[in-house]
């Protein structure tokens, strides 16, 4: 079942700074849960994996850099959004480079044993950055940061 919406680039209330789009239906009776929802999201004809996340006020999307950078819209913007609850279980892909990277410091088992939302958010920052030097030294950091567990 899809759920289709237009809302506005909003900053999250509390202690996270991130911008998000709010998720303007009940969570709880829709879905069953008010906890994390995998979902497939479409905003302004882009598409994207995601999770609608809980807060005191309502379950929300972060608005990530993956968004902005397709979308290019900004904080107080309007998106038209389409989102469907994923039934199946999603998983990491790891890019060859890194993964072989990890391999080659015998990290790999590591990394791949940490919960899929640590590897999701440590997996985009390193896509993230612009330049092949940045990411190498995200990587290394990554690397540095699982050799201290």
């Amino acid at each position: 079942m899809n759920f289709e919406f237009d809302s506005e680039i909003k900053m999250l209330e509390g202690k996270m700074k991130w911008k998000v789009i709010y998720f303007p239906y009940s969570v709880q009776e829709l879905f069953n849960t008010s906890g994390k929802v995998p979902v497939q999201i479409s905003v302004d004809g882009q598409e994207f994996e995601h999770t609608l996340l809980p807060s005191k006020n309502g379950h929300y999307l972060v608005y990530n850099e993956f968004i902005r950078r397709e979308v290019r819209k900004e904080l107080g913007d309007q998106l038209h959004v389409i989102l469907t609850k994923c039934e199946e279980k999603r998983g990491v892909t790891v890019p060859d480079n890194i993964s072989q990277t990890l391999e080659d410091h015998q990290l790999l088992d590591q990394f791949l044993g940490q919960p899929d939302y640590i590897k999701r958010e440590q997996l985009n920052h390193i896509e993230l950055a612009k330049k092949d030097e940045t990411k190498n030294n995200r990587i290394l950091a990554l690397m540095k940061k699982l050799k201290e567990k």
